[in-house]
C-alpha cells in the first residue's frame, strides 16, 4: 500500500462535488478575510471583529484543499507545491507573528543539553498553515489507499501544537473531503456542528456580553461553501501559493516601521 497512487490519467469519471465548485470565489474571499485576520493581529489586536472576519478564512482554504484533493490526477506533485509553499512561507510566518518564539529558537543558550533543544524546539517552533494543509492531504491520499498505518501517523503528528490548527484542522479537512462528495445536506449538518462547537472551547472574546471562543465564527464561511455561485473566477497558480507568504512579508515590513 502507497501514500500516494500512479497519477491517473481516466478523465472519463468526473469527481462529484456536492457543494460549491466556484473554489475561484472561495480562495479571493479566503485571501481578503485572511489579510483582514493577519492585520488585525499584528496591528489591532484590541479590535476582535477584525478577528471574527478572519475566522472565515480557514474553512475556506481547507474547502479548497479538500476539493483539490478529489480533482487532482497526481497528489504526489500536488504535496510537492505544498511543501515548497510552506517552507517559502515559513520564514516570513515566524517573523511576522512569532517574533518572540523564533528569538527562542535560534538562542544558543537553549541547546545546551539534548533535552533543551528538544524542549525549545517543541514549545518554540510554530508552522504556517501549509504544512497543517499538507497533513492532511497525507491523511486524506492515507484514507483513499486504506492505509491505516500512515493515517495513523499524522493523526498523532498533528497533536502537536506546533502546527496551526493542529489537529482541529486536519480532522476539519478529511471531514470536508469525506462530506462534499456525499450531500450538501450532511456536509452543511456535521461541519456546521463540528465549526461551531468551537465556541465552547477556552473562552478568548466576549461577544454581546458572552464569554466564548472567536473560533466558532467559522461557521460563517459555510453558506458558500454550500451556495451554488458561479463567478467563473480563476485564480492563477502562482497567485494560489503566492499571496499567503506576500501579503506576510508586507505585513512583516509594515510592522519594522510602525511598531
Amino acid at each position: 500500500m502507497t501514500v500516494f497512487p500512479k497519477p491517473t490519467t481516466d478523465c472519463t469519471a468526473e469527481p462529484s462535488v456536492k457543494t460549491n465548485r466556484d473554489t475561484g470565489l472561495l480562495k479571493i474571499t479566503a485571501f481578503v478575510t485572511m489579510a483582514v485576520d493577519h492585520i488585525g493581529y499584528v496591528f489591532f489586536p484590541d479590535k476582535m471583529w477584525l478577528r471574527i472576519i478572519g475566522r472565515i478564512a480557514f474553512p475556506l482554504f481547507a474547502y479548497c484543499l479538500a476539493t483539490g484533493c478529489i480533482y487532482t490526477k497526481n497528489p504526489k506533485k500536488y504535496a510537492i507545491r505544498l511543501l515548497i509553499f510552506s517552507f517559502v512561507s515559513q520564514p516570513f510566518y515566524s517573523l511576522a507573528f512569532f517574533p518572540y518564539n523564533t528569538n527562542q529558537l535560534f538562542d544558543p543558550i537553549n541547546y545546551g543539553t539534548f533535552g533543551g533543544a528538544v524542549s525549545t524546539v517543541a514549545s518554540n517552533l510554530r508552522l504556517n498553515v501549509g504544512f497543517t494543509m499538507l497533513l492532511a492531504l497525507f491523511a486524506i491520499e492515507a484514507l483513499k489507499n486504506k492505509n491505516w498505518l500512515v493515517f495513523g501517523i499524522v493523526s498523532v503528528a498533528s497533536l502537536w501544537e506546533g502546527f496551526e490548527y493542529s489537529l482541529y484542522g486536519v480532522v476539519l479537512m478529511v471531514l470536508m473531503y469525506v462530506l462534499c462528495q456525499k450531500s450538501a445536506d450532511a456536509f452543511g449538518l456535521v461541519i456546521g456542528i463540528y465549526l461551531l462547537a468551537s465556541f465552547m472551547d477556552t473562552p478568548n472574546c466576549v461577544f454581546m456580553g458572552i464569554s466564548l471562543n472567536a473560533q466558532g465564527f467559522a461557521v460563517l464561511a459555510l453558506p458558500l461553501m454550500l451556495a451554488n455561485t458561479k463567478s467563473e473566477i480563476k485564480i492563477p497558480r502562482w497567485l494560489g501559493y503566492g499571496f499567503y507568504p506576500l501579503h506576510i512579508f508586507i505585513i512583516y515590513l509594515a510592522k519594522l516601521f510602525i511598531i
